[in-house]
C-alpha cells in the first residue's frame, strides 16, 4: 500500500528536515507557494489583458470591472490556497488530484456569486487565472515530491510497527542525539519505556515547537483508520464528534440541500425515463437503511439494476443485474441525487459514513465489535470510506471500512469534510468505487 506522508509535514518552521536545506525549505514554505500563486494566478492574467487590450501604450486608471476582476480571482486562488493548505494536515491529502476540484470548486463558488449580484468581470482574466493557478500549484507539488523524504526522530529506537517502518519516511533514532540534524518530527510509542534523557529531549521538542505524535496517531494519520485491532472496546464509545459541530453541519445541509433539489430535479427526471425505457420497474428504488443512533429509514436511489432479478442485497463487481444505463448513472453518482430528499428530511447528511442496508447492518453488528457506534453521526450521501474504499460487502472489507468511519467520526470537521469533497469530485472524475 502506498503512504501518503500529509503535506503539512513538509512546512514545518526551523531547520528543513531534508537533504537539500535551504531550497527544499523555500518550496515547502507557505510564502513561496502563495507569493508565487498570487504572481501567477493574478499577475501573467493582467499583464496578457494588458498587453492585448493596450499594447505598448501607456495603460489608463483601472476601470470598475478590472478591479473587481482581480478581486474575485484573488478571493478564489486564496480560498482555494487555505483550503489545500489546512487539508494537508489530514490523511491522503498530499494527492495531486486535490488540486484541481480545489481551485474548480473556489472559482465556480466567487465568480457565482459576482454573476448573482451582478457584478461585472472579464471572463477570459478569469479563464486565465484559473489556467495560470493550476499551472503553478502543480509545478510545486512536482517539486516537492522530488524533494526528498521527511526526516523523524523515533524516541527508543527503530519503529517496530510494520505500517511505520514501510512509510516514506527517513527515520532517526531520538536516544543518545539530540534534536539536530534536520529532524522534522518526533513519534513515541507509549508502550514502550522511555529513559530519563529521551523524556528530556521530548519535553524540549514541544517546547521548541516540533511536532511531537505518539505512534498510533501517527498511523492514523498515515493510513486514514482507526484500529480495530489496537484499541479497546471503551475507547471507540469515547469517540463522539461534538453536538456543535452536527448542528452546524445540519445547518450547512438545509442551506446547500434546497438550491440543490433544484438543480437535480431535471437530470433525475431525465435520468427516470431512461431506466423506465430500458427496463421494466419503477425508476426510483427504496430500501431500508440502518442510521442515525440506529434508527431504519427508507433510503432512495435511482435504480441502476434489474427489478425483475433476484440477487443479494449487495452488489458485486461486474453484477450482471446491472443495466446499461445504470452503469452509467453508478459511475457518475448520479443514481445517489434522489438521496437529496433524505438529506432534506433529516435521515441523511451530504458526508457522513454510508447507510447499510438493514440485513447488512445487521449482519456486521454480529460479527464485527463495535459496528454500532459509526451510527453516533448521521450517514451521507458520501463519506470518508466511500472515497477511500469504495464499495464493499465482505465482512472483512467491512472491517476497513468501518476504521475508516471511525477516522472520519474522530477527527470530524470542517476541514476534513472539505477533503471528502475534493476526493468525491476525484472518485467521480475517475469512476473508483463503483460497482
Amino acid at each position: 500500500m502506498k503512504m501518503h506522508f500529509p503535506d503539512r509535514m513538509h512546512g514545518f518552521t526551523g531547520e528543513s528536515g531534508y537533504a537539500d536545506g535551504r531550497w527544499n525549505a523555500l518550496i515547502r514554505s507557505n510564502r513561496f507557494t502563495l507569493g508565487g500563486l498570487y504572481l501567477a494566478g493574478l499577475g501573467l492574467p493582467w499583464v496578457g489583458h494588458v498587453l492585448t487590450r493596450y499594447g505598448f501604450v501607456q495603460h489608463p486608471p483601472m476601470s470598475l470591472v478590472e478591479i473587481l476582476t482581480l478581486v474575485v480571482c484573488g478571493l478564489a486562488l486564496t480560498g482555494a490556497h487555505v483550503a489545500l493548505r489546512q487539508v494537508s494536515m489530514l490523511a491522503f491529502a498530499a494527492d495531486k488530484a486535490l488540486v484541481l476540484p480545489a481551485f474548480l470548486g473556489n472559482f465556480f463558488v466567487c465568480f457565482s456569486a459576482a454573476s448573482l449580484l451582478r457584478l461585472p468581470f472579464l471572463r477570459y482574466v478569469a479563464l486565465g487565472s484559473f489556467v495560470c493557478a493550476i499551472v503553478w500549484y502543480f509545478a510545486v507539488v512536482m517539486l516537492r515530491s522530488r524533494s526528498g523524504r521527511p526526516r523523524l526522530a523515533f524516541v527508543g529506537g527503530m519503529p517496530r510497527d510494520p505500517l511505520l517502518a514501510g512509510a516514506q519516511i527517513d527515520w532517526t533514532v531520538l536516544s543518545t542525539s539530540d534534536l539536530t540534524g534536520n529532524i522534522s518530527g518526533v513519534v513515541f510509542d507509549r508502550s514502550q519505556p522511555m529513559s530519563p534523557h529521551a523524556e528530556k529531549l521530548l519535553g524540549k521538542a514541544v517546547l521548541t515547537g516540533l511536532p511531537v505524535y505518539e505512534s498510533s496517531d501517527f498511523s492514523e494519520m498515515l493510513t486514514g483508520r482507526v484500529s480495530l485491532a489496537t484499541h479497546p472496546i471503551e475507547y471507540f464509545g469515547l469517540l463522539m464528534p461534538s453536538r456543535p459541530l452536527l448542528r452546524v453541519k445540519r445547518l450547512a445541509d438545509l442551506v446547500v440541500v434546497i438550491p440543490a433539489i433544484v438543480l437535480a430535479l431535471p437530470v433525475i427526471a431525465l435520468a427516470s425515463l431512461l431506466i423506465r425505457l430500458e427496463s421494466p420497474g419503477a425508476a426510483l428504488f427504496r430500501q431500508p437503511r440502518m442510521g442515525y443512533k440506529g434508527e431504519v429509514f427508507v433510503c432512495y436511489k435511482l435504480r441502476s439494476m434489474r427489478s425483475d432479478v433476484a440477487g443479494p442485497a449487495f452488489t458485486e463487481a461486474e453484477d450482471p443485474r446491472i443495466t446499461r444505463v445504470g452503469r452509467f448513472i453508478r459511475k457518475w453518482r448520479i443514481d445517489e441525487l434522489p438521496q437529496l430528499f433524505n438529506v432534506l428530511r433529516g435521515d441523511m447528511s451530504f458526508i457522513g459514513p454510508r447507510p447499510e442496508a438493514v440485513s447488512l447492518a445487521t449482519m456486521y453488528q454480529s460479527e464485527i465489535p463495535y459496528y454500532a457506534y459509526r451510527h453516533s453521526v448521521r450517514p451521507g450521501i458520501t463519506g470518508w470510506a466511500a472515497v477511500n474504499q469504495g464499495n464493499v460487502a465482505l465482512a472483512d472489507e467491512a472491517r476497513r471500512k468501518l476504521e475508516y468511519d471511525f477516522y472520519y467520526i474522530k477527527h470530524c470537521s470542517v476541514w476534513l469534510d472539505i477533503l471528502v469533497i475534493l476526493l468525491t469530485v476525484r472518485t467521480i472524475l475517475t469512476g473508483f468505487g463503483s460497482r
